[in-house]
């Protein structure tokens, strides 16, 4: 009697269903059902193995996050500071870190900056508490750093540089960040007038753009807005500068809704374009433009 299927789903979780199909229908269908529930049972259990698997995943990715988070906001410590001091080692100084915003945008410019800090020996400088890449920042703590560095000219030099939307149209995205790469770098190394430096660039990504600057090294990092500290200075430059472009387009094309996504395609933006057609500032070129 214990091994018949109808026995077993009794002490099953699913006795009320069952009881509810059976005031209803046949006792042989009701018969099938069970069996057929009963076959189903371990594919159930393997289920509920991969969701609590798949929740202790989960659970594990978000700590990792929250630790990289942690450690990303301990920037008062001199260890961001030990790609320049490995390059100031070798002789160069200063180092010139450069990073762009807005270049997955599908409307606005794409802003790049540059930035060095005037300092012949590292040990000597102090960090701006919260430095990182700009995405892991708030508003308030990268308003604050940008602040600190420009108004500061003897210790920062930084130059930041655009192209507008009309101009990524006209060549592409690429093109138009690597002429803001250029003209930022070299805006910085032309202000470097002193016989005895020897700058040095890093730029954030991949590639890097083709200087004129004669003895000028440029290397590609990427992640180096998360490793490098002039890159992570010049990172938050450009965010807050294009951010600052962002609230006057809102208050231009307020239906769109640039000051919280700042002309990132989100679906938000995507609903707004497809409601009201594209404005001046949107790139015609891009895939979710395309023939509008």
């Amino acid at each position: 009697m214990k091994d018949h299927p109808l026995f077993r789903y009794f002490r099953s979780s699913y006795f009320l269903f069952v009881f509810s199909l059976v005031s209803s229908c046949s006792w042989s269908s009701a018969y099938l059902l069970i069996v057929k529930t009963e076959a189903s049972s371990s594919s159930s259990s393997s289920f509920t193995c991969w969701k609590r698997g798949h929740l202790r995943c989960s659970r594990h990715r978000s700590t990792t996050l929250q630790a990289r988070k942690s450690n990303a906001r301990r920037r008062g410590c001199s260890d961001v500071l030990h790609v320049e001091k490995g390059l100031n080692e070798r002789g160069f100084h200063p180092i010139i870190g450069s990073d762009e915003s807005g270049r997955g945008c599908i409307a606005g410019p794409v802003v790049a900056a540059s930035c060095c800090v005037l300092i012949d020996d590292w040990s000597e400088y102090t960090p701006i508490e919260g430095v990182n890449d700009s995405k892991m920042l708030s508003s308030k703590e990268r308003e604050r750093i940008f602040d600190r560095v420009v108004s500061d000219p003897d210790r920062y030099v930084w130059k930041i540089a655009e192209r507008s939307n009309q101009e990524i149209d006209d060549s592409n995205i690429l093109l138009a960040t690597m002429e803001c790469f250029k003209e930022s770098i070299e805006g910085v190394a032309e202000r470097l007038t002193d016989s005895q430096h020897r700058p040095y660039s890093i730029v954030d990504g991949k590639k890097t753009p083709k200087l004129s600057v004669k003895g000028l090294p440029c290397r590609p990092f990427v992640k180096a807005d998360a490793n490098v500290y002039t890159v992570a200075l010049a990172s938050i430059l450009a965010k807050v500068s294009r951010d600052r472009l962002a609230a006057g387009w809102a208050e231009s094309y307020p239906e769109y809704g640039f000051d919280t996504h700042k002309g990132y395609a989100v679906p938000e933006h995507i609903e707004a374009i497809h409601r009201y057609g594209p404005c001046p500032i949107h790139r015609l070129s891009f895939k979710s433009l395309k023939g509008r």
